[in-house]
């Protein structure tokens, strides 16, 4: 395989892809371990600074927000710096973040520092996404996409697994020392990538004008976007729900995260194997009606209550299926969105990311205001209900893309 970078300048060949996407895939991981680890950690590091539910939830949904508005800044440092170089800036902003997260004192530090630390993730991960841009497109594309999916699994099961037991046995500061140590993996292995820096290149005018009015782009990184907003909004809730209608103890919800993990790992598996075949667009089509139908089921435990054992067992099932949903969703938008396009894809990666964190970060910042448990579920249906829609509508690929 030849490494190339947007330019078209090849790479040496002795560097090595499997490097890269494992750096990638680190990258990805301690990203989305930032939101996992700190799940079950939330109401014990709320009762220790002061902080209310608001304001813990408040602290899901800035992290989604800032790590979705420098991604185009962060692009672009990467294609003028280099991959690497940017990469590592990233991360060195993460991992000084975990530290100072496990220090705090107040409210005012936790928002802050999330702030800072979600900056890092974003870099990391959009770097690393462009990273697996360079080397792959197609089907092989969304195929790779769905190993950064794999690591994800990694953040979302053994996350929540890690972060219920570090709150339940020595204490929630530890777990933000964990993700300081688990972030210098990735920019450590990125040291050891020698990539050259992109040659110097006027960019293309009117580059944002044609994305937006490529509705392949346009409508798969929504759809993208909408299934991670549904994530993160059930993300945002499921600690209250775990502690205050089942009282289950941290340690107890955060090994659920294992059957999350193994719903994001079969949905990832399931794109490996069947997307060649498929295509990227069915398969977001399956993921869209598999989030429904979760989303659904979601709705039903809270308007009908049934006895608790079996409202647990409905929530959780409908939690793995929604997970499994954007498992198959989520690759398959983000390597449908950007692989038709001619010019310019490397940009369009981040321009993609950027849409579908600011969605997630839109749907994070709404989550709060939904206090009643009805109102919340009917709202994640109805969005899971658009996005059928949406992924269902015909698509014309710009042609001066």
């Amino acid at each position: 395989m030849v490494v190339r970078q947007e330019s078209e300048s090849a790479l040496s060949p002795t560097v090595g892809s499997r490097s890269i996407v494992l750096t990638a895939c680190t990258a990805v991981a301690a990203a989305q371990m930032a939101t996992t680890i700190y799940l079950p950690s939330m109401p014990a590091l709320g009762a220790d600074i002061g902080a209310g539910d608001g304001t813990l939830q408040l602290s899901v949904a800035v992290f989604v927000v800032f790590a979705a508005l420098p991604v185009v800044a962060w692009g672009r440092a990467a294609e003028r710096f280099g991959r690497v170089p940017a990469f590592v800036a990233a991360g060195l902003c993460f991992i000084l973040a975990s530290a100072g997260l496990a220090l705090i004192t107040n409210a005012p530090e936790l928002l802050g520092l999330r702030v800072v630390q979600a900056i890092g993730a974003g870099g990391i991960a959009v770097v690393a996404r462009m990273m697996i841009k360079d080397l792959f497109s197609g089907a092989e594309l969304a195929r790779q996409l769905s190993l950064l999916s794999m690591a994800f699994v990694v953040a979302l099961g053994g996350g929540q697994v890690i972060g219920g037991v570090i709150t339940s046995t020595v204490g929630w500061r530890y777990g933000f020392a964990v993700l300081a140590v688990l972030a210098a993996v990735p920019v450590a292995l990125a040291l050891r990538i020698s990539l050259p820096r992109p040659a110097a290149k006027t960019p293309a005018k009117g580059t944002i004008r044609r994305l937006i009015a490529d509705r392949v782009f346009v409508a798969s990184a929504v759809a993208g976007g909408v299934g991670f907003a549904i994530i993160v909004m059930i993300q945002q809730k499921s600690a209250f729900i775990f502690t205050d209608r089942f009282s289950l103890q941290p340690w107890v919800f955060g090994l659920f995260g294992v059957l999350y993990g193994a719903a994001y790992l079969a949905g990832a598996t399931y794109v490996r194997r069947a997307v060649r075949r498929v295509g990227a667009r069915a398969m977001m089509r399956r993921g869209a009606w598999i989030m429904l139908g979760g989303c659904v089921l979601i709705t039903v435990v809270w308007v009908f209550e049934p006895h608790r054992p079996i409202a647990l067992a409905i929530f959780l099932a409908s939690y793995i299926a929604t997970t499994f949903g954007q498992a198959t969703l989520f690759p398959n938008s983000a390597a449908h969105a950007v692989s038709h396009l001619v010019s310019g894809a490397a940009i369009a990666v981040t321009w993609c990311a950027l849409i579908q964190q600011g969605l997630a970060g839109i749907a994070s910042l709404a989550g709060p205001s939904l206090t009643g448990l009805i109102a919340w579920s009917i709202a994640i249906t109805l969005l899971a209900a658009v996005n059928v829609l949406l992924v269902a509508a015909p698509e014309r690929p710009a042609t001066t893309s």
